[in-house]
């Protein structure tokens, strides 16, 4: 979930509010997602600085950190806690069988 809803944020040409995000999630989906569901995914992605959140209104919206700034990030994480780090991301990466697929081709060099 967190890949498709990254890749709605890079597609985009300014931070999105969750409803936006989610609107263009649902807009090929048989089954729609939540709004809440939305919403949790983008908060858990700003937590771990992964895109910045800003506030608007009574709300707020989204944008992918830049890749650079989230190299030095993956490299800072590299430095301080070697293969622990990557254990910790594999494990991040979880269930999202589209993310897992993305990582195993960047591994191949594919």
């Amino acid at each position: 979930m967190e890949s498709v809803v990254l890749e709605v944020l890079w597609d985009a040409s300014e931070p999105l509010p969750v409803r936006r995000v989610l609107e263009v999630l649902n807009r090929d989906r048989e089954q729609a997602l939540a709004y809440t569901t939305v919403m949790t995914v983008l908060s858990r992605l700003a937590e771990r600085g992964v895109v910045a959140r800003s506030k608007v209104g009574r709300g707020y919206v989204y944008r992918p950190v830049a890749r650079d700034e989230a190299g030095i990030a993956v490299r800072r994480l590299l430095d301080d806690y070697g293969e622990a780090a990557l254990v910790s991301f594999v494990d991040q990466v979880g269930d999202d069988e589209a993310l897992a697929e993305r990582l195993r081709k960047l591994v191949d060099g594919s």
